[in-house]
């Protein structure tokens, strides 16, 4: 989903950026980046979207993969270390496109002010309950001249950035930390990779006998992400228009979101998969029989393309 602003980039004011820096105290500052959250999935997803978007309205939210991605919001210039402060005017506001001394001695901006400064973030809620919040800020620069600002890395990355960034992840945390344990020191690495199910004992294909080559291959596959708890692994063995509600709106994403708000539904495609499955070289059906018994799930997959996805987890009625 996409929140609209009337803007591409929201000039971000001044005296935001100096209220968030006087709020982010440091005892809450180390609190936030050393805690996981004890809650439905749904909790702390909503409160990071809405802790997100209060400070940077232009943004994608993507439930089924636990992400928020802003757009590049507009800041303004400075020279201290703690936010962007000064004059806003564009190169275009002098005569001729040029600065010159005796604008300077006037007050006008020099050739610094005419820079832009843009900021997003990448926010994202991995791993299984307790669930980690993971934010990551970047920077870029625009100078006349060029068509496109340019990514700011390594020592170029402005001092500013790092309490921004602190900022919104203060924000977070205090929309949710009630719900606040401890992080683990193990736990104090980088969000578990998609791919990455490092420390986990693979499942056998063969495990699911004399089903087809690629759909006991995808059913190995799910349940390794399901046992590892990885979401974005588990999305994308979803069909597009998965069907997850014999009521609901067919989708992947509205499915992800769903099964995320009620973490037994997990639990419940993990104890079909092992349970038994059977079918076609065109559909398999855990448990194979159909339809299954009144209050039971059932886990359909079926090809699509040159893979097998997941088409249907409903439960019966």
């Amino acid at each position: 989903m996409r929140s609209r602003h009337p803007s591409t980039t929201l000039l971000i004011a001044i005296g935001i950026g100096i209220a968030l820096s006087a709020c982010t105290s440091k005892k809450d500052l180390q609190r936030a980046k050393h805690s996981l959250y004890d809650t439905d999935f749904a909790v702390v997803y909503s409160a990071a979207l809405d802790a997100t978007r209060e400070l940077y309205p232009n943004l994608d939210d993507n439930p089924g993969n636990g992400a928020i991605k802003t757009a590049w919001h507009q800041v303004q210039y400075a020279n201290n270390q703690d936010d962007l402060a000064g004059n806003s005017r564009t190169l275009a506001s002098q005569p001729g496109g040029m600065s010159s001394p005796a604008a300077g001695q006037a007050g006008l901006p020099t050739r610094l002010a005419y820079k832009r400064y843009f900021i997003r973030f990448d926010v994202v809620v991995a791993g299984g309950r307790p669930w980690r919040v993971k934010v990551v800020g970047h920077a870029s620069e625009w100078e006349p001249g060029n068509a496109m600002p340019s990514e700011l890395h390594g020592q170029a990355k402005p001092p500013w950035l790092d309490g921004r960034t602190d900022a919104l992840t203060v924000a977070i945390y205090k929309k949710i930390k009630g719900f606040a344990v401890p992080m683990k020191k193990q736990d104090e690495g980088e969000p578990t990779k998609p791919d990455d199910n490092a420390g986990l004992v693979k499942t056998d294909p063969k495990a699911f006998g004399k089903l087809p080559a690629p759909a006991a291959a995808r059913l190995a596959q799910l349940k390794d992400a399901l046992t590892a708890r990885n979401l974005p692994a588990l999305r994308a063995q979803l069909a597009d228009n998965v069907i997850w509600s014999l009521g609901g709106a067919p989708g992947a994403d509205t499915a992800m979101a769903m099964w995320q708000a009620d973490p037994d539904s997990f639990d419940a495609m993990a104890h079909v998969i092992t349970s038994g499955c059977g079918g076609t070289d065109k559909r398999i059906a855990c448990p194979p029989t159909d339809p299954p018994d009144p209050g039971t799930y059932q886990l359909v997959l079926e090809p699509r393309g040159p893979d097998w996805k997941v088409t249907s987890f409903v439960k019966a009625e």
